[in-house]
């Protein structure tokens, strides 16, 4: 009895740790990110902003109406509360990397154009991607491929970059994988 006391106690106190819960991207998740990469990956999700916004209280009133439709309340959707980084890697022999960072723009259309400016002159425009998305091709230090796509919905910039070990995928191949992650992120952002 004694015994199965303690194991119940141990279960107990171990229960918090065995349900808890892995922070998952909002914008792709891991089995899509593996197919992009052609195997298992590890994710790992970091907020953009280290100190959480004060979030208010929905349907709280106040003399203009409604808080929870007021975009300047830190906690409206729209704000930043979602802005984080996403990476996905993948484990050699054919290692690789995904990563989607997500921001929240107070200007759209002027600060934008600093997120096109990653993409250099030779940005290629994506049609029917957010309001509007360019791709280019990224030379690493290493020599290794790289693809990049950044786009705007609404208010919110998306920086996709995407890099795979394997001398057999071409550079139109890793674009075109790159263009279908936009396409995903894009319509997550929608």
């Amino acid at each position: 009895m004694r015994s199965l006391r303690s194991i119940l106690l141990m279960v107990f106190f171990s229960f918090p740790v065995l349900c808890r819960a892995e922070e998952s991207c909002l914008w792709l998740n891991a089995a899509t990110a593996g197919g992009v990469l052609g195997g298992a990956v590890t994710a790992t999700v970091s907020p953009a902003n280290a100190h959480t916004p004060k979030v208010q209280t929905a349907n709280a009133k106040s003399s203009a109406g409604p808080l929870s439709a007021d975009p300047e309340v830190a906690g409206y959707a729209g704000n930043g509360m979602d802005d984080s980084d996403c990476t996905f890697l993948r484990q050699p022999p054919i290692a690789g990397a995904l990563r989607i960072q997500v921001r929240t723009l107070s200007t759209p259309a002027k600060e934008f154009a600093s997120y096109k400016a990653r993409c250099s002159p030779h940005a290629v425009p994506l049609q029917a991607i957010g309001n509007e998305a360019f791709a280019c091709d990224l030379k690493e230090k290493s020599g290794r491929l790289s693809e990049q796509v950044v786009g705007r919905v609404r208010e919110r910039a998306f920086v996709i970059r995407l890099r795979i070990d394997d001398a057999s995928i071409s550079q139109s191949l890793l674009r075109e994988k790159a263009q279908k992650v936009a396409e995903t992120v894009a319509g997550n952002l929608f």
